[in-house]
């Protein structure tokens, strides 16, 4: 009461200063508690097994969500971040998906077909989750509810399509397809109309991901006889080589701010993790004591503190004073 009362005594320019304090310093603690929660999944081993894996964004507190004989990979969150979604041989011949609570619970096979299943991807809404399928014969694209029911095929074309990455309002999804020459980015509605051709190459685009604002499209390209990671806008305008290196770059994954890339390089002779600015500078490697890493997913939710850079995050400037 006393604290309140000498409040309202005070002049209201230091008012307002000293409130913006209060609220700066509230942002900072939730900022700090943010970035020693945000999360980033990814897959993991040897080049004859390999696990899902989840650290904080820093590289540290490593933990092995899975431990199976046969592959586990191409993991991905659900919006809530209860749970991961990932790919895995584990129930015989076909690659089928599974999906895990996020303390590596018992997973469970949601597409169920004799038949090789890939690329999963939740929709903003968590309701639905679209993947890739050779169920009738030639790889599409497919999307079935959270649980797997009702599986329904979005893409009906002779050529692969694959790799399924949803807009964050949930009306589009991109994807790569073979259907022209190469492989290119491609989108389409929801329900598998209005498809269009985002990039343009005569050689391998892949393994495309939104933006959080939507306008953007982060993908691998194998332009320069090697991959890098690629950005461009949905309109098909604004091509970027962002890592530009003599090392493999792929499997980019945005933050949920839009402020930086995750994704899987050689450059240590082994694919690892590394994550950089949204537009390519300040590179810094997250995972080198695994044998390979790669498939990087960042939690959705967190680290959501800022639009457009105006909070800047701290975590990339401490990991390189270490």
């Amino acid at each position: 009461m006393r604290i309140r009362l000498r409040l309202l005594n005070l002049p209201n320019n230091l008012k307002k200063g000293l409130t913006l304090f209060v609220f700066l310093s509230a942002l900072v603690l939730v900022t700090m508690t943010r970035c020693a929660e945000a999360r980033i999944v990814f897959a993991s081993g040897s080049v004859r097994n390999s696990d899902i894996y989840v650290m904080t964004i820093d590289g540290k507190d490593i933990q092995q969500l899975t431990h199976h004989e046969h592959d586990d990979w191409s993991p991905t969150w659900s919006p809530d971040e209860k749970q991961i979604a990932f790919v895995s041989e584990r129930g015989g011949l076909f690659h089928e998906i599974y999906v895990m609570t996020v303390d590596g619970g018992k997973p469970i096979n949601l597409s169920q077909h004799p038949s090789h299943n890939g690329g999963p991807a939740w929709s903003p809404d968590g309701k639905r989750i679209a993947f890739s399928s050779i169920r009738d014969g030639n790889p599409e694209v497919y999307v079935m509810n959270a649980d797997g029911t009702n599986s329904t095929r979005l893409t009906d074309h002779p050529r692969a399509d694959i790799y399924p990455s949803w807009s964050p309002d949930g009306k589009q999804i991109a994807f790569e397809s073979t259907r022209i020459f190469g492989s290119d980015i491609f989108v389409m509605n929801t329900d598998g109309t209005d498809i269009r051709r985002v990039t343009t190459s005569r050689f391998w685009d892949t393994e495309p991901a939104w933006s959080p604002d939507g306008t953007q499209i982060a993908f691998a390209s194998y332009r320069n006889k090697i991959f890098d990671v690629y950005i461009i806008n949905v309109d098909g305008k604004g091509e970027t080589n962002l890592t530009d290196s003599k090392f493999e770059d792929r499997h980019p994954a945005w933050s949920p701010d839009g402020l930086q890339i995750v994704y899987s390089s050689k450059r240590d002779g082994l694919y690892g993790i590394y994550v950089m600015n949204a537009d390519g500078s300040d590179s810094v490697a997250l995972v080198e004591d695994l044998n390979v890493a790669v498939e990087p997913a960042w939690a959705p939710t967190s680290l959501v503190v800022s639009s457009k850079g105006k909070l800047s995050t701290l975590w990339g400037t401490l990991k390189k004073k270490e």
